[in-house]
């Protein structure tokens, strides 16, 4: 990446696995998925629709394999995974992710490890 040196080594990771299985309960299978964040021992925030956490990025994508192993594990015949990625400079104080600033109505739900 040129032109922007110093792009801070923290990230936020949102994922979401949508699994599909044969029979069953989808929501029994995501929750194995969550239960890999839970002990992944890194700050998350689980969402109606998503499941934020923060961290080093490859550490991040390596938890969300295994989320998405878990479905597997759990039955899942296939497994669609969406990501987002939010990532900064060290430069950037004003943006409009504000978790560096402190605790706020935005991310007052965000868990430490």
């Amino acid at each position: 990446m040129s032109g922007n040196s110093n792009v801070n080594n923290e990230v936020f990771v949102a994922f979401q696995v949508i699994p599909r299985l044969k029979q069953g309960n989808n929501f029994e299978v995501v929750d194995k998925a969550i239960a890999v964040v839970k002990s992944a021992n890194v700050p998350y925030q689980v969402g109606a629709m998503e499941t934020t956490m923060k961290g080093e990025l490859n550490h991040l994508l390596e938890i969300v394999k295994d989320a998405q192993q878990a479905c597997f594990d759990a039955g899942a015949l296939e497994v669609i995974t969406n990501i987002k990625i939010h990532s900064k400079t060290d430069s950037a104080t004003d943006t409009f992710c504000t978790y560096d600033r402190g605790v706020t109505p935005a991310n007052h739900m965000f868990v430490g490890k």
